[in-house]
């Protein structure tokens, strides 16, 4: 009788030191863990704050190009063509022949001027084709979020559930066993082998967003540039087309 008991408390007592030293195994590589998952997330900060800054650069590009220099350029186009008409419409035909060129000039003039306007109608029907595609992805884009969100929210009612039944005494220490510890025990590693290689996956594309977030703010930037050298070349036009104007 005695011994039997000795022989099921040595048992006992071998698997509660196995179960202490994976636990304290499971801390250390934990606290790993922990440095990594924070650097990581530190990285989705920084990577989200360079595509917001991304974002609201093109929001200011595209206004700046398309209800800026577009509109400063489309009212040079109109001027200029009024300035050719009045031009051709100066000239005193003094026969037939120099009528025709007149009217046919003014007929070139009105047909360039289409010509030009609806090549603009299909630059800007391609243009609107890709913002409503991108809209279409911005939607998916919220649904994911939306979706992350109820993750959130269902890890707390799951985790809500568990604090009561600890409160409650459902789950409590006095009913543990060391087989039921192994078992958490084990469960423990394997979510820390799971973690360690989604934490590493995390890690490289997160390398990769921000390496690309930088490369789209350096094209932006050049964007930009280019849409204040544009600005300067409409402003060049109108002020030779005003010239022109003066001299009608």
């Amino acid at each position: 009788m005695y011994a039997g008991l000795s022989k099921h408390g040595n048992k006992s007592m071998s698997q509660t030191e196995t179960n202490r030293n994976n636990i304290a195994s499971n801390q250390d590589a934990i606290n790993y863990i922990k440095t990594a998952v924070m650097d990581n997330k530190a990285m989705v900060y920084l990577s989200r704050s360079l595509i917001e800054e991304n974002r609201q650069m093109i929001l200011s590009n595209y206004c700046a190009a398309f209800t800026g220099n577009r509109q400063l350029a489309n009212q040079n186009t109109d001027e200029i063509t009024t300035n050719t008409y009045k031009i051709l419409s100066q000239f005193e035909s003094e026969n037939e022949v120099e009528n025709n060129f007149v009217n046919a000039a003014l007929n070139g003039t009105a047909l360039k001027a289409l010509k030009h306007r609806s090549s603009l109608n299909t630059a800007v029907l391609e243009i609107s084709e890709k913002m409503a595609e991108i809209n279409s992805q911005l939607i998916e884009i919220n649904q994911s979020i939306m979706e992350a969100n109820e993750s959130i929210v269902q890890y707390n009612a799951t985790n809500i559930e568990a604090n009561s039944s600890f409160l409650d005494g459902a789950l409590s220490p006095s009913k543990a066993t060391p087989e039921k510890n192994a078992e958490m025990i084990a469960y423990n590693t394997n979510l820390l082998e799971e973690m360690s290689q989604n934490v590493e996956l995390n890690r490289e594309k997160m390398r990769d967003l921000v390496a690309k977030s930088i490369e789209n703010q350096d094209a932006l930037l050049k964007n930009k540039a280019e849409i204040s050298e544009r600005r300067e070349s409409i402003f060049a036009n109108r002020r030779a087309m005003s010239e022109n104007r003066r001299n009608i």
